[in-house]
């Protein structure tokens, strides 16, 4: 370890998610988030980041047609443990059934326990849209426990049984997505694929990122569990599976998520979790699914999390 250390604070005020994970594909290290941008702490040189950082930004601008107001702000430091710093900076998240927390934290009883460490790919549950997504999660489990039920009271073999059915969901609250087939396209670190499969589900995750792809895969090991399908790329390379997804979720861009055609994936009566839309963006998204029943539009800060059913 050298006696000092460079520290770059940067922020911006559109696009910050994509500048981070920017950030940490050029660096191959761990940022810390702080209030419209994040900081970067490294033994390498500054200026080379500082300008690919800008270069990706002007990419950005067109691609996106909108302007993006960078600040630069850097200085050198005495080295310390300024990892044991960051470290206690990161806090475990919590929603609903789900918790999730680094390394240097213990599980929860009672929880489904996703172990994730900040690390190269976009996607430990504090962003707003990742949150978005875990507490979608959530209203998916409510809706098929309900569909469950239903189904059990109008069979008059069990009807009988439907006060212990529930009972027994309780206990089973675990699997409430069994036999269900989800898509995570864009999964950045797998948290929302573990969470899915920890709770019973058929999952495949794909990201056109192979950094993200490797982060995944990594987590899914660190967590105990066997994702059922991992793969580079995005729905172009699985078109033999049109109409098999019961649930697609896709944290991605609103552009993005326009341009794909979700809506031939999923399943009649299926689910899409849409989330990484800017409110400004949500009324291109709605027109897009216009023929999908909107179940839930949450807003967090500017993010925007849907989910939507497939009534078309």
């Amino acid at each position: 370890m050298k006696s000092y250390y460079n520290y770059l604070s940067v922020k911006a005020d559109n696009f910050l998610w994509l500048l981070q994970n920017k950030a940490l594909e050029i660096t191959g290290e761990a940022i810390e988030e702080i209030k419209a941008g994040f900081i970067i702490r490294t033994e390498k040189a500054i200026e080379p980041i500082k300008s690919q950082l800008v270069a990706y930004a002007k990419e950005l601008e067109i691609i996106m047609a909108e302007s993006i107001n960078l600040e630069f702000s850097e200085k050198t430091l005495k080295n310390q443990d300024w990892v044991t710093n960051y470290r206690n900076s990161i806090q475990p998240i919590e929603c609903g059934k789900y918790y999730i927390y680094p390394s240097w934290f213990k599980e929860k009883d009672h929880r489904i326990n996703v172990l994730i460490d900040p690390a190269l790919a976009f996607g430990s549950g504090h962003h707003e849209s990742t949150f978005g997504c875990l507490k979608a999660l959530g209203i998916l489990e409510e809706a098929f426990q309900t569909i469950k039920l239903q189904t059990k009271a109008v069979n008059p073999n069990t009807q009988k049984n439907a006060s212990s059915e529930t009972t027994s969901l309780s206990k089973d609250s675990a699997n409430t997505f069994k036999g269900k087939l989800f898509l995570d396209i864009g999964c950045g670190s797998g948290i929302l694929s573990i969470c899915a499969k920890k709770n019973g589900a058929i999952v495949w995750a794909c990201d056109t990122d192979e950094i993200a792809i490797n982060a995944t895969k990594d987590n899914m090991i660190k967590n105990n569990i066997v994702l059922d399908k991992v793969f580079l790329g995005s729905l172009h390379t699985i078109p033999n599976e049109k109409g098999k997804f019961d649930v697609i979720i896709a944290n991605i861009l609103a552009d993005v998520i326009v341009a794909l055609p979700l809506e031939s994936y999923v399943k009649q009566e299926g689910y899409l979790i849409l989330s990484g839309i800017l409110d400004k963006y949500v009324s291109k998204v709605l027109d897009k699914f216009k023929k999908f029943k909107i179940v839930s539009q949450e807003i967090n800060q500017e993010w925007v999390t849907l989910v939507l059913q497939n009534k078309g």
